[in-house]
């Protein structure tokens, strides 16, 4: 009987090992293509528009400028990461990108961390003695697959967005729900609950809507009496603690309550679908917005909008303003275009992209069809893909995007796979590891085909616009070290020729965007005559811009009097005093 034991005790131990050399070499590999990525986004200079609005409300932190630091749109944990980072390092004008995606990197070993939090609770639920589960092996390494591929291919690691971040609260959260589901009901398990909630509302405004509905989970996975009720208020309180002077905050700014302007802007422009930039209003219709940029050129048209919204591009960096005096009644018409495009997206998600887990998946659950389950168990056992569809769901009625929906593909994947059981049967085993086995593949191939297609159109050439010139654009560390070179010192007023919510150049070079020509109104510019040209030079300059960056510029522009960017298409116009 003691050999038995031993022999067992060994078999054990030698399974324990193998896990966990599983988890190290998929850890290593999380974090190397992590690497990769970032590496990969510090050589193109890669940059997005709403990180320039984060970077702007951060440094807005750190120099207590609170009337630009108070933005209902971004919201503010995100931007005072960035700002911290930014403040502690002040980077040069080269180093100022790479730093913000090393920051992204730290942010997405965190997310890692708390995955492994998450996905460590969530298969502690026991099984029935007389079925088969999937073993720790494939779990944990289907696990490491989806996270790999969702924190890779939807959020983008590279991408200077909060989503990142938000994905960290909520699978901290969900471990938290893990927990409570297997009866632990410290005070300190709520209380962390209700800190990680409230953090990830300051993360991201949709995680107010998510905290809601965690919260019932809360209490949904425990015995629906008032004792277990009573368990959770400590973590209401927390929450509201941390969530309230910011709404309270946003709400004074805006003068009414709200909880964030993100999702009223988003539905505005792609439900409504009011145009972008300098929506004029809809005289015909007696449609007039209270705030609006001011048409200084009529042909070709020049905007400026210097005052008094701040940032680097006052018009991304609070939309919101922008738009106030419209409204935006919600109908179900309305709702009829996003919900069928959104009901598509889903469709080649989880159909096509996700295609081989969710056949291996139904495949499994096909096989046990004669388990029965009651609705409280459904709730309960399934509980981590209940904010899942929720959160789809919401995201349906306005806009889909891959790195809104990320994290929740990985919740709703997580109770899924945990719960698989199969009956006692022979071949009980074997159909799981060989159907695990097909699923990570699929993974596997997701995440090397998107890696191959990434690192491919790293070159710079695959980038450029078509537009008629050789010349290749400039990267914005050139253009803000040409602004310098000419004398423009930073927070000087410059004009865009082109399309100033992709400028990255002016967060380089401190400068404030207030006035633009659109690039597609630019060609009119190009094919003019001198008499044109100074006409519209004029309309920048009454701006009290000391300069204009033209974007670019096709081959056929006469472009004498302007300074080139290296050698590039994109040129610089600067007005003497």
């Amino acid at each position: 009987m003691y050999k038995t034991a031993d022999l067992f005790t060994q078999k054990h131990t030698v399974v324990h090992l193998n896990l966990k050399k599983i988890q190290i070499l998929f850890r290593l590999l999380a974090i190397g293509l992590g690497l990769l990525h970032v590496y990969a986004a510090i050589t193109s200079q890669s940059m997005n528009a709403d990180g320039v609005s984060y970077l702007d409300i951060g440094d807005a932190y750190f120099r207590a400028d609170w009337v630009n630091a108070i933005n209902p749109v971004w919201s503010p944990l995100y931007s005072g990461i960035l700002g911290f980072a930014n403040f502690v390092i002040r980077p040069s004008i080269p180093w100022e990108f790479p730093l913000v995606h090393l920051v992204n990197f730290i942010i997405y070993v965190i997310a890692l961390s708390s995955f492994e939090f998450m996905w460590s609770r969530v298969r502690t639920q026991e099984a029935a003695t007389e079925s088969y589960t999937i073993s720790d092996v494939w779990w944990w390494t289907l696990g490491y697959l989806l996270f790999i591929w969702i924190s890779l291919s939807l959020i983008e690691v590279w991408a200077v967005t909060p989503d990142m971040l938000m994905a960290t609260f909520v699978l901290l959260a969900a471990g938290l729900i893990a927990e409570i589901r297997l009866g632990r009901d410290s005070l300190r398990l709520f209380l962390g609950l209700g800190v990680v909630l409230g953090l990830g509302y300051l993360s991201k405004t949709f995680m107010f809507s998510t905290a809601l509905v965690f919260l019932v989970l809360a209490w949904l996975v425990q015995r629906w009496t008032w004792a277990s009720f009573k368990k959770i208020l400590p973590a209401i309180g927390v929450f509201l603690l941390i969530s309230l002077p910011y709404i309270a905050i946003i709400s004074n700014a805006k003068g009414r309550p709200t909880l964030g302007e993100a999702g009223t802007v988003t539905y505005v422009r792609h439900v409504i679908g009011i145009p972008y930039p300098h929506w004029q209003g809809d005289p015909a219709q007696n449609i007039v917005p209270a705030h609006r940029s001011r048409l200084i050129h009529r042909s070709p048209a020049v905007y400026e909008f210097g005052d008094p919204i701040g940032g680097t591009y006052p018009i991304a960096f609070d939309p919101s303003y922008w738009y106030e005096g419209l409204t935006a009644p919600i109908s179900l018409q309305r709702l009829t275009s996003p919900l069928l495009a959104s009901g598509s997206y889903y469709l080649e998600l989880f159909l096509h992209r996700q295609g081989v887990l969710f056949a291996c998946v139904i495949a499994l659950y096909v096989m046990d069809r004669k388990r029965k389950w009651a609705f409280a168990e459904i709730l309960r056992t399934w509980a981590l893909a209940i904010p899942a569809i929720i959160a789809f769901g919401l995201y349906a009625l306005v806009l889909v995007e891959d790195r809104y929906v990320g994290v929740f593909v990985l919740l709703l994947w997580a109770d899924i796979i945990a719960n698989i059981r199969l009956p006692a049967m022979p071949k009980g085993p074997a159909w799981l590891n060989t159907l695990s086995a097909v699923a990570a593949f699929g993974l596997l191939s997701n995440i090397i085909l998107f890696n191959l297609d990434g690192f491919a159109r790293l070159n710079p050439t695959m980038n450029a616009r078509f537009v008629e010139s050789p010349a290749p654009p400039a990267g914005p560390v050139a253009v803000a070290q040409s602004l310098h070179e000419l004398g423009i010192q930073e927070g000087d007023r410059v004009g865009v020729i082109g399309y100033a919510y992709d400028s990255y150049w002016a967060r380089l070079a401190r400068v404030k965007i207030v006035t633009e020509m659109l690039e597609t109104d630019a060609e009119q510019l190009w094919r003019g005559d001198k008499t044109l040209e100074q006409s519209v030079l004029r309309a920048f300059a009454s701006a009290g811009v000391k300069a204009v960056v033209a974007e670019y510029v096709p081959q056929y522009a006469n472009v004498s009097d302007w300074h080139q960017v290296g050698d590039s298409n994109f040129y610089i116009y600067t007005f003497t005093e």
